[in-house]
């Protein structure tokens, strides 16, 4: 730990973890119970208090000294982004399509299904590399 950084206190970040976890089983298991929801609502609002108090989310200064700025996606991942794109458009139309029809196959609610999660994978990538 360098002199002038906020110590980051690990144990309290797994308790807001925690926290958060026990507010959504207390959401899941009783929607329509409602001193249930407004407990799980106190529960998240604790959790995110206590991940900002833990300081865990903040970057050291040796890691953001450190990064190379040039470290950008380059027209391959930005080609296959934009493929992806056009794939999962060509998805929903034939999920558009099938449900017009009534739902009677399942193979195009799987494409959707596997073109948006591919899509998500690489974007959050291209995202990732952006920022």
């Amino acid at each position: 730990m360098r002199a002038g950084e906020p110590q980051k206190r690990y144990g309290l970040f797994v308790l807001a973890i925690l926290i958060g976890l026990s507010g959504v089983a207390a959401l899941s298991m009783a929607r329509k119970y409602s001193p249930i929801r407004s407990f799980a609502g106190v529960a998240f609002i604790v959790a995110l208090y206590l991940i900002r108090v833990s300081n865990v989310h903040i970057r050291s200064t040796l890691a953001t000294t450190s990064y190379p700025a040039s470290n950008r996606p380059g027209r391959l991942m930005w080609f296959v982004g934009a493929a992806l794109l056009v794939v999962w458009g060509i998805s929903f139309l034939y999920l558009y399509k099938d449900a017009l029809d009534g739902y009677h196959t399942v193979w195009p609610v799987y494409l959707f299904a596997a073109a948006a999660s591919v899509c998500a994978c690489v974007w959050g990538y291209i995202a990732s590399k952006l920022v």
